[in-house]
Formats: structure tokens, C-alpha cells, sequence
């Protein structure tokens, strides 16, 4: 079976700014992390990072929101965009904290899952 690229872009937004994680898997595989559109930094994928990473996509389950009740004091504090892309399919996820803390079916836990992995590939650079 022939395999193809797979791109991955989370942007986070919290209270104070904006993070934005893009991820290559290809023959040199890569991350690059960005503050608003300035480059912090980037670098290649370790073998075992790649590997991880293709697990946690193969596990992703499309999360059924539960409506949240209109309160005032129900203002999120953060907000996820996850899109995941390769040749044969696209697929796109927003979430908020308040989504995910609503949430009593653990819906939400494969896509945060992932969003947590692209996030702690920037902590090990």
C-alpha cells in the first residue's frame, strides 16, 4: 500500500495569545512552531514521535458536542482548531475547554489526546 504525506495544524487560543503547531509527516518529518504568524521555532520528528503520532490519528473518533447551558460565567478559556490532511481525506475539529469539560461521554478524548501530543512535541525541542 502506498502511503502519503499527512499534514496537521493546531492552533490554540488562550486568554493571552495564540500558539499554532504544524506537523509533516513525510520522508523528513517535522515540526514548526509559531507565535501568531512568527516562527518560533522547528525540527524533525524522531521515528518513535512519528510513530506516536500516526497511532493517535488512527484513534481519532469524531466528538458529538453536548449543549452547554447559556450562564455567565460560562466563558471559555481556551479554543482548539485541529485539521489533520492527506491525500485521500480531511478532516477538521473545534473544541473549547468548556466543550471538553461539559462533555460527561469522554467524546472529546481522542482529538485532545492528539492535540496534547502536538503540544508536548514542542515542550522536548
Amino acid at each position: 500500500m502506498k502511503s502519503y504525506p499527512i499534514a496537521l495544524e493546531l492552533t490554540v487560543w488562550f486568554d493571552l495569545g495564540l500558539n499554532q503547531y504544524e506537523v509533516v509527516i513525510d520522508e523528513a518529518s517535522k515540526i514548526l512552531i509559531k507565535r501568531t504568524d512568527d516562527v518560533l521555532h522547528s525540527r524533525e520528528l524522531s521515528a518513535s514521535e512519528v510513530s506516536i503520532l500516526i497511532g493517535a490519528i488512527e484513534a481519532v473518533k469524531v466528538p458529538i458536542t453536548e449543549e452547554l447551558e447559556a450562564k455567565p460565567n460560562n466563558k471559555a478559556s481556551s479554543s482548539y482548531e485541529l485539521i489533520i490532511e492527506s491525500a485521500h481525506f480531511s478532516l477538521e475539529f473545534n473544541w473549547e475547554n468548556l466543550d471538553v469539560e461539559a462533555c460527561r461521554s469522554n467524546a472529546f478524548e481522542s482529538v485532545v489526546k492528539l492535540a496534547s501530543l502536538v503540544q508536548s512535541l514542542d515542550l522536548e525541542h
